[in-house]
C-alpha cells in the first residue's frame, strides 16, 4: 500500500509497519476489554488489514518478512527468560520424547488420512504439518504466566524445542514425498550438521558473547548496551541460517547464552519493552495469511480438521510425556499446551506446495483449510492452556485418593 502526501511517497515498509502497529494496538485493547488474551486481537487485526482482508497491507513477501523478524526477536526474548541449564536437564526428554511425539503424530495423521482416501505420501506430509506446535505462542504464554520452569512448562519446552530441530529433517523429507529430489543419506547428513551447528553455536556464543557484553557494559551507556544485545540476537540468527538452521533457533540460543551470564537482568530490563512490539507483528502476520472467505466456504472441513488436530496432538504429546515417565497430571496439561499447529508449519506448507503436495490431499482449498485451522487453534491456545491446567489440578487432587 502506497501512501503519498504532496510529492512525498511513504516507503511501503514504513506504511505497513505503521498500519500493523496501529491495528494491533486497537484490536489488542479490544480483546483485553472483552477479557480475551491480546494474541486473539493481534490475529484478528492481521486478518482485517492483510491481503485477503481490506488489503491495507498487500505484499505477501512483506508479510512473510515481518513474520520472520517478529519470530526471530520473540524467540530471543524467550531464550533470555529461560534458565541456562534447562537444555542439559531436559536433554533426554527433548530428543527422546520429541522423537516419539513427532513419529506418533505423523503415524496417526497418515492413518486417519488413509481412511479419507488420502495417499500415504500426502498423509505423511500432512502429519509433518500437524506434528509441529507453535514455539512462539506456547513459550510466550508460559512466560507470561510464570510457568517456564514449572513441570508442565519444562515438558512442553523440551518437546517443542526438538520440533525446531526436526524441521530441518522435514524440509528435506517433503520434496522426497513429492518426487522432487533428495535421499535418505542427505537427511542423515543434514540432521547431523544441524546438531553440530547447535553445539558449536552454543560453545562459541559462550566464549564470545559474555566478554563482548562485559566490554559494552563497562565502556558505554544503556543505549549502546541495548543495541549490542539486539545485534547479538540478529547476528547469531543470521549466522546459523548460513549453515542450514532456522534463524529463530539461532536467536533462541543467543538468548539462552546471555541468560546464563551476569548481564541477564540488565538485558531483560532494557529489551522487555520491545517484546510486545515483535509479538504483535508476528501474530498479526499470521492473521494476514488467512482468507476470511475460506471460513465460509470450507467451514465443515475446518471444524473437522480442528477437532482432529487437537485430538491427535493430545495423543501424540501425551504418549511422548508418558513414555518418559512424566506424572499423569503433567502429561495431561502439557498435551493441551501443545495442541495447536505451529508457525514453522507455514514453511513446510510452502515446501510441500513447491513439491506438488497439498494438506490432506486437498488440491482445492487444502492450503486455506490448513491456514484457517492453524490460525483458529493458535487463537484458542490460551483456552486450551486453561483446560489443561484445570485438568491437571483435578488429577493432582485425585491421586491421593487412589493411593
Amino acid at each position: 500500500m502506497e501512501l503519498t502526501f504532496l510529492a512525498i511517497e511513504a516507503p511501503e515498509l514504513v506504511a505497513s509497519l505503521a498500519i500493523a502497529v496501529a491495528a494491533t494496538a486497537i484490536f489488542g485493547y479490544l480483546a483485553q476489554r472483552l477479557r480475551l488474551v491480546a494474541i486473539v486481537g493481534y490475529i484478528l487485526a492481521g486478518i482485517l488489514i492483510g491481503p485477503e482482508g481490506f488489503s491495507l497491507i498487500e505484499d505477501p513477501d512483506l508479510v512473510e518478512q515481518m513474520a520472520e523478524i517478529g519470530i526471530i526477536f520473540l524467540m530471543f526474548f524467550i531464550g533470555l527468560e529461560m534458565s541456562g541449564n534447562l537444555l542439559r536437564r531436559l536433554g533426554s526428554l527433548m530428543f527422546g520424547g520429541g522423537t516419539v511425539q513427532i513419529v506418533v503424530t505423523i503415524a496417526i495423521v497418515t492413518g486417519v488420512a488413509a481412511m479419507f482416501g488420502v495417499g500415504t505420501n500426502e498423509g505423511i506430509y500432512t502429519g509433518c504439518l500437524v506434528a509441529l506446535s507453535s514455539t512462539a505462542v506456547v513459550m510466550k504464554l508460559l512466560s507470561s504466566r510464570g510457568e517456564t520452569n514449572s513441570p508442565t512448562g519444562e515438558t512442553a519446552i523440551a518437546l517443542i524445542l526438538f520440533q525446531d530441530v526436526a524441521i530441518v529433517i522435514m524440509i528435506l523429507l517433503i520434496p522426497m514425498l513429492g518426487d522432487s529430489g533428495g535421499d535418505v543419506g542427505e537427511i542423515f547428513l543434514e540432521t547431523g550438521k544441524a546438531l553440530v551447528v547447535i553445539v558449536v553455536t552454543l560453545f562459541l556464543a559462550r566464549w564470545a558473547i559474555p566478554p563482548a557484553l562485559d566490554a559494552v557494559y563497562d565502556r558505554t551507556d544503556d543505549e549502546i548496551f541495548l543495541l549490542a544485545v539486539l545485534a547479538i540476537a540478529a547476528g547469531v540468527g543470521y549466522v546459523v541460517t548460513l549453515m542450514g538452521v532456522t534463524a529463530s533457533l539461532g536467536a533462541f540460543l543467543a538468548g539462552l547464552v546471555i541468560a546464563s551470564g551476569p548481564h541477564k537482568e540488565r538485558a531483560s530490563e532494557k529489551i522487555f519493552p520491545f517484546q510486545a512490539l515483535f509479538a504483535a507483528i508476528f501474530f498479526a502476520s499470521i492473521g494476514m495469511l488467512l482468507d476470511p472467505r475460506s471460513l465460509v466456504n470450507f467451514w465443515p472441513e475446518i471444524l473437522l480438521f480442528c477437532g482432529l488436530v487437537v485430538a491427535i496432538k493430545l495423543v501424540g504429546t501425551g504418549v511422548a510425556a508418558a513414555v518418559f515417565r512424566r506424572p499423569l497430571p503433567i502429561v495431561a496439561s502439557s498435551a493441551f499446551v501443545l495442541a495447536q499447529i505451529g508457525e514453522f508449519s507455514f514453511i513446510l506448507e510452502k515446501v510441500g506446495r513447491e513439491a506438488g503436495l497439498s494438506p490432506g490431499g486437498r488440491v482445492d482449498g487444502g492450503a486455506q483449510i490448513f491456514i484457517a485451522t492453524t490460525v483458529i487453534l493458535i487463537a484458542l491456545t490460551p483456552l486450551l492452556f486453561n483446560v489443561g491446567d484445570v485438568l491437571r489440578r483435578r488429577l493432582e487432587r485425585a491421586v491421593p485418593r487412589k493411593t
